[in-house]
């Protein structure tokens, strides 16, 4: 089986999984695969190359999720906001002014369509796709069986 692509949710814990093709080496069609509890934690535990990576190209980023698209290929990763919530102010310690960077909570979202930085996430990537393209094999199967 081969991956078309996969969302490492790491915040929640929780692992999106689309195949390009079946065991039979068909094309894929049908719902993806969600991997929750103990077998996401397993998954997220290999994505410690790819968050690396990430944090070796800006350094003190929180990882919240990975995307992985292998055929176009392409990453997306959204990232908390790398100001601490303490350092934002409150009313009896002003933060940074209203408008500038550290004022801002929402998360930032990192698009890689080629470059250095996605070869060596994508480099990086091998251990967990061969882990998911197992774990989305076997969940197929046991969704095959329980339809039959």
């Amino acid at each position: 089986m081969r991956l078309r692509s996969f969302k490492l949710r790491l915040a929640e814990a929780h692992v999106r999984i689309v195949p390009l093709t079946d065991a039979a080496g068909c094309p894929f069609s049908g719902p993806g695969v969600d991997l929750r509890g103990d077998a996401a934690a397993a998954a997220l535990g290999l994505a410690t190359p790819l968050v690396a990576t990430l944090q070796e190209a800006e350094p003190g980023v929180r990882v919240r999720s990975i995307a992985v698209d292998l055929e176009r290929p392409r990453i997306t990763a959204t990232l908390d906001p790398t100001t601490p919530s303490e350092d934002r102010g409150s009313p009896d310690k002003p933060g940074p002014a209203r408008g500038s960077s550290g004022d801002d909570p929402r998360a930032r979202v990192v698009r890689l369509d080629d470059g250095a930085l996605l070869r060596r996430l994508l480099e990086a990537s091998g251990p967990i796709c061969d882990h998911l393209a197992r774990a989305a094999s076997e969940a197929l199967a046991r969704r095959d069986a329980a339809e039959a």
